[in-house]
C-alpha cells in the first residue's frame, strides 16, 4: 500500500464509507471538503461494492489505487467494509456532516434503501427527537424501485410519468408487497399507469410526512439519502409537511453521511491507529 508520506502526497485526506443496503457511497475530504467521491448500486457482496465505491473515488481524486486514506465507515453495512479504521453510528455521521453543510439545520429526514429516520438535532449536535420506521420498506428507496418495475416505468423516466398523470389514483397501502398487489389490481381495472405512478408518488411522500411529523420538526430541516435524490419525492414531501428542505451547499443527499464519517475521521476519530491502515 502507498501511505501519503511525502511530497504531494502528504495533504491531510481522510474517507468516509457509507454502506446501505443497496449502494456504496465513498467521498474524499481534504481540509473539510470533497475532493471526489463516487456512489454505486449493488446486487452482490457488500464489501465488493465498499472496495469499488473506494477505487472509484481514489481515482476521481487522481491518487493512485493503492494510496491508504484513512476511513470510518458508516451505514447498513460498515462492518464488512474491509479498508475502514473503524465505524461510527449513522445517525452520527450525518448531523457532522449536516453541521459543515448547513449550521442551521436542526431537524434531518433520512430516507434510504431500506429504512427511514426523523432526527432533530441541538446547535451542538445533541440528538433529540427521533421518530424511525425499520421493519418495513414502506416509502424507501426499495419500495420505489419495486413499484416502478411492477409498472414498467424506468426511474429515470419518473418526471416524465407524472407529467402524464391526468388523474392520479390513491394507492392505500406502503408495504411493498400489498402496495405491488394493489398497483397490478388498478392496472388490470383499466387505470393508467402514469395516474398510478403519481398515486405512489404522493402516497410514499404522505407516509414520509407521517413519520416526520412524530417529532417537532425544527428549522431547518434537511432531507438526505437516496429517497432525497429524488427531486419528485422531494417536492411532494416539501409540499405535505409546507416547508422548504435546507440548503446542502450543492452536495448530494445521499452521500451527506459517507461525507460526515469523512469529517469525523479528519476530527480525529481515528486517533491512534497506526498511518498506513485503512487503505485499500
Amino acid at each position: 500500500m502507498r501511505a501519503m508520506t511525502g511530497g504531494s502526497e502528504r495533504r491531510a485526506l481522510y474517507a468516509g464509507c457509507d454502506l446501505g443496503i443497496s449502494s456504496a457511497k465513498v467521498v474524499i475530504v481534504s481540509n473539510g471538503a470533497i475532493i471526489a467521491g463516487e456512489t454505486l448500486p449493488y446486487d452482490n457482496f457488500p464489501h465488493d461494492a465498499a472496495d469499488a465505491a473506494m477505487q472509484g473515488a481514489l481515482r476521481r481524486a487522481g491518487l493512485a489505487p493503492d494510496t491508504v486514506v484513512p476511513c470510518l465507515a458508516t451505514g447498513f453495512g460498515d462492518k464488512a467494509v474491509r479498508f475502514a479504521a473503524g465505524t461510527a453510528p449513522h445517525i452520527t455521521c450525518l448531523v457532522r456532516g449536516l453541521r459543515a453543510l448547513n449550521p442551521r439545520v436542526r431537524t434531518v429526514i433520512d430516507v434510504g434503501g431500506h429504512t427511514m429516520r426523523v432526527t432533530n438535532f441541538s446547535g451542538e449536535g445533541e440528538l433529540l427527537e427521533t421518530a424511525f420506521v425499520e421493519e418495513c420498506s414502506g416509502a424507501t428507496g426499495m419500495f420505489l424501485e419495486t413499484i416502478a418495475q411492477a409498472l414498467e416505468i424506468p426511474m429515470d423516466e419518473m418526471a416524465a410519468a407524472l407529467n402524464a398523470a391526468e388523474h392520479p389514483v390513491r394507492i392505500t397501502n406502503t408495504c411493498v408487497v400489498f402496495a405491488e398487489s394493489e398497483v397490478i389490481s388498478f392496472i388490470n381495472e383499466g387505470y393508467s399507469r402514469y395516474d398510478v405512478f403519481a398515486g405512489v408518488i404522493d402516497g410514499v411522500a404522505s407516509k414520509i410526512g407521517g413519520i416526520a411529523r412524530r417529532i417537532d420538526l425544527v428549522p431547518e430541516v434537511a432531507m438526505v439519502g437516496g429517497v432525497a435524490g429524488n427531486a419528485l419525492v422531494r417536492g411532494t414531501v416539501e409540499r405535505h409537511l409546507g416547508l422548504t428542505f435546507a440548503d446542502l451547499a450543492g452536495v448530494h443527499p445521499q452521500v451527506v453521511g459517507a461525507f460526515g464519517a469523512a469529517l469525523l475521521a479528519g476530527d480525529g476519530c481515528l486517533d491512534g491507529i497506526a498511518e498506513g491502515r485503512g487503505g485499500v
